[in-house]
């Protein structure tokens, strides 16, 4: 793990999201380093899918990040093809639907894990929706598309704080953003999930 400032994680989103890999986001700026990318992929002309786990999604942080691009907010808009999910099973319905051959660009997934800690949903119920998710993510990863998952909230110490844990096994790099000015980058070596 390294440290580095933190106006580079832009910079580090972009060089190291490609096709086939999976980069996580976590810490409290990961929904805001989310829109910039998605923002900046956008102004680059790269269709961008942002499924909203987390109801995050602000459309007017894009349209501000596009004027200072110089670019027509409505154009960057209409690149960015947003769907909000209200519970995990609206969350895992749109992972299902993901087609690898019908993303071009990246595709940005917020509270991967967040989602599934509804207190309603039964703690085996939560844990096979979540795998079910975690492994269809890392089958569309396999077969070419370009994930950034991210998770703003603080869920170490919640009840299914493990998910976060097993979301960091199955991703190839890890920014942790933490508040401070600076963020911690991890490497992983690329490795199947076991299923």
């Amino acid at each position: 793990m390294r440290t580095f400032p933190l106006s580079t994680a832009p910079r580090a989103v972009s060089a190291l999201l490609s096709r086939a890999r999976r980069v996580t986001l976590h810490g409290p700026g990961a929904s805001a380093l989310s829109l910039q990318f998605a923002a900046e992929a956008a102004c680059d002309n790269s269709t961008v899918t942002y499924l909203c786990g987390d109801n995050r999604f602000d459309p007017y942080a894009i349209a501000r990040l596009a004027r200072r691009c110089r670019r027509r907010q409505e154009d960057v808009l209409a690149r960015i093809l947003v769907a909000r999910a209200f519970t995990c099973f609206q969350l895992g319905e749109l992972i299902e639907r993901l087609r690898p051959e019908d993303v071009s660009g990246p595709v940005i997934v917020t509270g991967i894990c967040s989602a599934f800690l509804d207190e309603d949903l039964s703690h085996r119920d939560a844990a096979r929706l979540f795998y079910r998710v975690l492994w269809r993510l890392a089958d569309l990863a396999d077969r070419g598309a370009a994930l950034l998952l991210c998770e703003s909230d603080a869920i170490a110490s919640a009840r299914r704080g493990y998910f976060l844990t097993d979301l960091f096994q199955a991703s190839n790099f890890i920014l942790r953003l933490d508040g401070t000015p600076c963020y911690t980058l991890e490497m992983r070596h690329d490795r199947a999930l076991l299923q």
